[in-house]
């Protein structure tokens, strides 16, 4: 992992914005290789392109193999667990069954991520994202009038 990304011992507010910055440019290459991607189908859908069918398709399936092996996605997500490990440790303590994709998820929400936001970072639909919220109310028992991004930046 590259050094530069691994927290010192500034303060909270810096970590967090260093987090965030590090979630929007995930979100911003993520969201570039989608449009890439869409741009890729529409040429193999013409067929003026059909001689450039097999190259499109190869462009087309790296594109997919980037957005599933991200490389960024890993580093952010090692960062926000070092960077948050007092949190990580009192969420663990408070809702041991909790599973690590739960405590990431805490640690994306408590970042301020919209799901839509989250679900690019994890390379999963937004719809995937609120069920797995959903789920984290339900495994923490919050009330439905309880608000789950208050309730974990309080944890």
């Amino acid at each position: 992992m590259n050094k530069s990304f691994i927290p010192n011992n500034t303060n909270i507010s810096e970590n967090k914005s260093e987090a965030i910055d590090m979630a929007l440019n995930i979100i911003q290459k993520n969201d570039s290789l989608r449009r890439i991607s869409q741009k890729i189908e529409l040429f193999r859908a013409n067929p003026k392109f059909e001689v450039c069918y097999k190259e499109l398709f190869e462009l087309h399936n790296m594109i997919r193999e980037t957005l599933q092996l991200d490389k960024d996605r890993d580093t952010f997500q090692l960062y926000v667990q070092e960077s948050n490990e007092l949190f990580h440790s009192s969420l663990k303590e408070k809702y041991p069954k909790l599973s690590t994709k739960d405590i990431r998820l805490c640690g994306l929400i408590r970042l301020d991520l919209s799901s839509k936001e989250i679900a690019s970072i994890l390379n999963i639909s937004s719809k995937s994202v609120e069920m797995n919220r959903y789920r984290l109310r339900k495994k923490m028992q919050l009330s439905g009038s309880a608000n789950l991004s208050v309730f974990i930046r309080e944890i």
